[in-house]
């Protein structure tokens, strides 16, 4: 990831090795791991890159077992229970799964075997078509139902080219291209065997800092402890991290909760944040930024996509992640009754801009696709309906398309999906910042005119305001 200026997260992996030692092998064969060089360490993260036919709101599958695979059929088993990851969201963002528990054999393997299975929560599409597709009507949003040919537990083989070197410490990443599984055959089909659905990349991600190999990025949650240097976190859609602080860490206080300036003093358990961090070779993640969501008195907080239309002092939302044991789990449809009397900000993080600014004002500001965060309320697990909140906190958005006509510090993000239904010709004109980060692109902002498909993780303003670019951009993602 290039920075032009100079984080439904997941437990820690738990691993076993199993493997064929070489000592014994028939005369001839040639050993192409663990043959007296050593031991490595490996971390392992996800991205996605997002389908062309449909979009999802929300798409969770769980990644049950990594497997690496040598030439001569040995295989280093990565497994574990692990929650869901979110591929819609995976399209600008990476997931850490975690590290080896135990040290990886020194060798070169040639294949990956991937188990994975749809996600106990519900996920969801939208129905960009003219006619009824699984008994969801044309523009609407609704869930995958378990009949969809494909939508189901699977396990996928890929070619790879993976080394690891004895006393190192390396890691891969996995893409899982939607453009290529998922197809509109016999409606929709999700086929993760496709030559180029399941690939793998070598760690570290371009411009990552030295010493580490990707970044956790918008990993929001509440703090569970604290120590002199780190805290730890945990969300309803992920299990605890910890984080230890840069010593160049950036604290972002949009809503004035501590006392200026903001700095690690402020932190305290059962406070919101919101944390980007680099994952370190050894495992760890060093956070080098840190956003004040709440004060440190516990807040409830249910954070989702909006998936219609504010109609008769309603919307509905498709739960992403949520603080509190008041909230909604990730997967669910809720149902927001507006209260007219809740306070509306964006986080900006670290773009500088207002927390006020024109396209999300009032309840008129709320449009689908955005991703939006409501502070307290009342919840009716029955009807799954949320009243009464106090905030509604505008987030960032994943957004893709092309790239089109970039100029000075703004671009054109055309063949947007047509889910976004206020971009009436499927465009967005988009705002970049002195810290918008380049994930996939060689030069920053100048590299955009070599980029095709990209996806745009940003606040997502209503289009009809009069805001002049709608879409501000924290991080544009090739693909």
């Amino acid at each position: 990831m290039i920075r032009s200026k100079a984080l439904f997260s997941l437990p820690a992996l738990f691993v076993a090795i199993f493997l064929a030692a070489c000592s014994g092998l028939p005369k001839g064969t040639v050993c192409t791991v663990n043959c007296g060089g050593g031991t490595g360490t490996v971390i392992v993260t996800v991205t996605s890159t997002p389908s062309q036919t449909f979009f999802f709101p929300y798409l969770g599958w769980a990644i049950s077992s990594v497997q690496l695979i040598n030439s001569s059929g040995s295989a280093t088993i990565v497994q574990g229970a692990l929650p869901p990851v979110d591929f819609a969201r995976l399209q600008t963002d990476s997931q850490f799964l975690g590290k080896a528990l135990s040290a990886v054999p020194a060798g070169t393997y040639t294949s990956a075997k991937i188990q994975l299975k749809p996600s106990t929560a519900a996920s969801y599409f939208y129905n960009s078509s003219s006619a009824t597709l699984f008994a969801c009507a044309p523009g609407a949003v609704c869930q995958i139902p378990n009949t969809v040919p494909g939508f189901g537990a699977a396990t996928v083989t890929v070619p790879v080219s993976f080394t690891v070197a004895g006393n190192s410490s390396t890691g891969f990443s996995l893409n899982f291209d939607l453009s290529k599984a998922v197809t509109s055959a016999g409606g929709m089909t999700f086929d993760f065997t496709k030559t180029g659905a399941i690939t793998l990349s070598t760690l570290p991600r371009q411009g990552q800092s030295s010493g580490s190999l990707d970044s956790l990025e918008n990993f929001t949650g509440t703090v569970t402890a604290t120590t002199s240097t780190s805290i730890s976190m945990s969300s309803l859609s992920s299990d605890t991290r910890t984080f230890t602080m840069a010593a160049t860490v950036v604290f972002d206080d949009p809503f004035s909760i501590c006392t200026a300036p903001a700095s690690f003093s402020c932190l305290a358990v059962n406070q919101n944040i919101s944390v980007d961090a680099f994952i370190n070779s050894d495992g760890t993640l060093t956070a080098y930024e840190v956003d004040f969501l709440d004060p440190k008195t516990f807040a409830q907080e249910a954070e989702g996509i909006i998936v219609t239309p504010v109609t008769n002092n309603q919307f509905k939302m498709v739960v992403t992640n949520g603080m509190g044991t008041l909230s909604f789990l990730p997967g669910t449809l809720a149902t927001v009754n507006l209260n007219n009397a809740a306070t509306f900000f964006v986080d900006p993080k670290n773009l500088g801009v207002s927390t006020t600014p024109l396209g999300f004002l009032s309840s008129s500001d709320l449009v689908m696709g955005q991703t939006v965060m409501l502070q307290g309320g009342t919840v009716d697990f029955t009807t799954n309906t949320l009243s009464n909140y106090t905030r509604t906190l505008l987030r960032y958005s994943s957004i893709g398309g092309t790239v089109q006509t970039p100029s000075g510090t703004v671009f054109t993000l055309s063949g947007v999906s047509p889910f976004f239904t206020n971009l009436v010709t499927n465009s967005v004109q988009v705002q970049t910042f002195p810290n918008t980060t380049y994930d996939n692109i060689t030069g920053g902002f100048s590299g955009l005119s070599t980029v095709t498909n990209a996806s745009i993780r940003g606040l997502y303003l209503n289009p009809n305001s009069g805001a002049t670019q709608p879409l501000l951009t924290a991080q544009v993602r090739a693909h």
